[in-house]
């Protein structure tokens, strides 16, 4: 733990920081998701009293365009961000102060806020869809509306994401776990619908669709899932050619949406994008927090705690919802 001086130097070199003209949040070439959190935690945190925001997305790879970052994909404004090129800061003799993602979590830990309410706050103002995107998206959500009820989206994740885990010797979320907690946290209401498979690995899909079928009683609704039979790899989506990663990121971009319609979702934390998609469903579309559960071992999604209390106190029964 930060001493009192050490905190509030690191406060004030935050502070200073906040003094300059506009700030500059360096993408990496990481993972979407991961992204857009580190962007949704610096907006919130450094745009109080630091002017312009720009995202530098030049390490960047989910793009449609060689010069293009988050404004290929949504709608950019002085109010909003703006996508950076060099340069851009100059005219007026503004000093931006440049932010990577060890900044922003630094600051999180030294200021102890809550990442829930600044990306609350942050994505009613950011997630705006450029217009020909949000055509492509309305388009999928039809296809969802067609579905018969109640909708239970699986995220199901293996890829490089499953070698890590295995390599650190980690536990991880399987197709049976993963239906098992759709079942604790959601009871009978989840139950003779359609599950939707959202994922990477064909055969963790196909796994998950034979228990999903079997314990859920639902109809199976297969999402494309990504072109490498083993599951995504960030390295080599990155070295595809620039049209591919557009279309993919397009695609990402409609599970995406119809992952936060769906009535219930089911995912796991040891993937950034259901973290993503927890403050997508309740601060942009309100859903209830009891429609989301994390299936990692950890259980962290933000109603697991009641969840644990009625379990406890009550033998494990099913509680009225």
């Amino acid at each position: 733990m930060l001493r009192p001086a050490a905190l509030t130097l690191t406060v004030a070199i935050s502070l200073l920081h906040l003094s300059l003209g506009c700030t500059i949040l360096e993408l990496t070439d990481e993972g979407f998701s991961r992204n857009v959190l580190w962007l949704l935690h610096g907006y919130s945190l450094y745009t109080p009293a630091n002017g312009t925001f720009y995202l530098d997305a030049t390490q960047w790879p989910f793009k449609c365009t060689d010069t293009g970052g988050w404004g290929d994909f949504f709608a950019t404004s002085d109010e909003l961000v703006l996508d950076w090129t060099p340069g851009v800061e100059q005219p007026d003799g503004r000093e931006c102060a440049r932010v990577k993602a060890d900044n922003v979590i630094d600051l999180l830990h030294t200021l102890d806020v809550s990442t829930a309410e600044l990306d609350g706050m942050a994505v009613t103002k950011l997630w705006k869809l450029q217009p020909w995107l949000q055509q492509q998206v309305n388009a999928t959500l039809r296809e969802l509306r067609g579905l018969r009820g109640p909708t239970v989206a699986f995220h199901v994740r293996g890829g490089d994401l499953l070698a890590d885990l295995t390599v650190h010797e980690r536990p991880m979320a399987t197709p049976a776990s993963m239906v098992e907690r759709a079942i604790e946290a959601f009871g009978s209401k989840a139950q003779g619908g359609t599950c939707i498979l959202v994922g990477d690995d064909q055969e963790m899909l196909a796994q998950t669709a034979k228990v999903a079928r079997k314990q859920l009683g639902c109809s199976i609704y297969r999402r494309v899932p990504t072109p490498r039979k083993g599951g995504y790899i960030q390295r080599e989506f990155t070295a595809q050619p620039l049209k591919d990663r557009c279309q993919q990121t397009v695609q990402l971009m409609q599970d995406i949406h119809l992952m936060m319609h769906a009535d219930y979702f089911v995912g796991s934390f040891d993937s950034q994008l259901p973290r993503m998609l927890e403050t997508l469903r309740f601060a942009l579309l309100r859903k209830n927090r009891r429609s989301f559960v994390d299936a990692s071992p950890r259980r962290e999604d933000w109603y697991e705690t009641v969840r644990k209390y009625w379990r406890e106190h009550t033998g494990g029964r099913e509680v009225s919802r």
